[in-house]
This record gives structure tokens, sequence and C-alpha cells, in this order.
């Protein structure tokens, strides 16, 4: 599966339905109430990093404000929200 992002294309593994459940549940989760909740969103992101089979290698290459773009970019990818208009 690949997601462009930054300018560039980036392979990463597919993931189960049961994985795309459970990206939803931690998305809403940081979400749920009038704020963001740090915290959740981090563990969120953290969670994509590891389905998407990216290396900490390529990652590092990356300013955090790219990592968090490129994550979010995934992220959307696997909860088929990135071609909606």
């Amino acid at each position: 599966m690949v997601v462009v992002a930054l300018e560039k294309d980036w392979e990463i593994k597919e993931c189960s339905y049961r994985e795309r459940r459970e990206l939803q549940k931690l998305n809403t989760k940081t979400f749920w109430g009038k704020e963001q909740d740090p915290n959740d969103v981090y563990t969120l992101l953290d969670r994509v990093e590891e389905m998407s089979g990216i290396s900490e290698e390529e990652l590092s290459k990356l300013s955090m404000v790219d990592v968090d773009t490129l994550l979010y970019a995934i992220l959307s990818e696997y909860l088929g929200i990135s071609n909606l208009e």
C-alpha cells in the first residue's frame, strides 16, 4: 500500500479490519470532549507508526512536524478518509 505525503511515496503495510477498528477507536478518543488530550493523540500516532512498518531510520530523517504529518496521512489512508471530498 502506498501513501503520498511530504512529496514522496511511502510504502506502508496493509492493516486488517480489526486494526482499522482499533485506530478508529483511538482516533475517536482523541476528539472526545471539548479539548484534545495530547497523550491520546500521541498514543494514536505511535500505534499508526507501529502498524505502518516505516522504519525508525526513515522517520529519523524527518522533522517531528513532518513525522506527525506523515502519520496523519497514513491514518487517513487506513481509515479510508484520505480520498473523501
